[in-house]
């Protein structure tokens, strides 16, 4: 079982110092498994990622809407997460970035479907997701940039820590398609994320364990930390293409988040 910290220090690890330590070996192909949000640490936590509420009806399956009375929430991240979930519970789907075109950024990038592979260097982590061909770059340099250019995965700096991976990320650039989970719940600039991966063994194979710390004054009243685990998929050796654009013709015109972008002119 693995130690839980406390949110203050996640990130008072992550400004520290590189450890020098080996790397855990985080090769091969894994598949995010379970829910695709966040889980509480502890149902007794104050501060708890957004849940997706529990309904009822035929079409339950298909609502995605987010528990809008985490007490987490500020009245404005309050208001936009009641608007998505009264928006699904009437069955008008709220399109995720990943829906419709757009990079999902962090933390949401952990709860991509499809497989995701690691590739480790001396100087970097990149993560590639096979959705979208999303792609993230996680520095070993122990220190960010000053200042930090704001961008759709924000900067990234890591270093390994016993059997982890510890992933420290700001510069996250706020926009209506950039939020920290499924449920559509936006953040601000001052967004800032901790994650620490984790491989484990267990007696069907190797798991991955996530644990994400977010803090973000702008949005949330408090830091809060959520869970996640990815397995690894033995039997994919490598990821296919999935390119969201070839199917945009899926989409309504005025979803959500907008009308996905088109060129006013042809290509060729």
């Amino acid at each position: 079982m693995s130690i839980v910290r406390p949110a203050a220090i996640f990130f008072a690890m992550a400004a520290a110092q590189p450890v020098i330590a080996a790397a855990p070996d985080l090769s091969g192909l894994w598949l995010r498994t379970g829910d695709l949000w966040f889980d509480a640490v502890s149902e007794t936590d104050a501060a708890r990622p957004v849940q997706r509420l529990e309904t009822h009806g035929p079409d339950a399956e298909d609502i995605w809407a987010g528990d809008y009375k985490n007490s987490v929430l500020q009245p404005w991240t309050r208001a936009v997460v009641q608007r998505n979930a009264e928006s699904e519970i009437h069955l008008h789907h709220v399109f995720t970035a990943d829906d419709t075109c757009w990079p999902s950024g962090v933390p949401q990038a952990v709860n991509l479907i499809g497989p995701v592979r690691f590739l480790q260097s001396q100087d970097r982590v990149e993560i590639i997701y096979e959705r979208d061909h999303q792609v993230r770059r996680i520095w070993l340099t122990g220190r960010h940039s000053a200042p930090v250019k704001p961008s759709w995965y924000g900067e990234s700096v890591g270093h390994y820590e016993g059997d982890a991976l510890i992933v420290d990320t700001i510069g996250l650039k706020p926009h209506k398609m950039s939020v920290v989970d499924p449920f559509g719940t936006p953040h601000t600039n001052r967004l800032h994320v901790v994650e620490r991966y984790r491989p484990y063994a267990t007696p069907f194979g190797k798991s991955l364990e996530v644990t994400v710390t977010v803090e973000d004054p702008g949005a949330f009243t408090a830091p809060w930390t959520g869970t996640a685990e990815y397995t690894q998929d033995k039997a994919t050796t490598e990821m296919d293409e999935i390119v969201c654009a070839e199917n945009n013709r899926d989409f309504p015109e005025g979803s959500t988040f907008g009308t996905i972008p088109q060129s006013p002119t042809p290509d060729f």
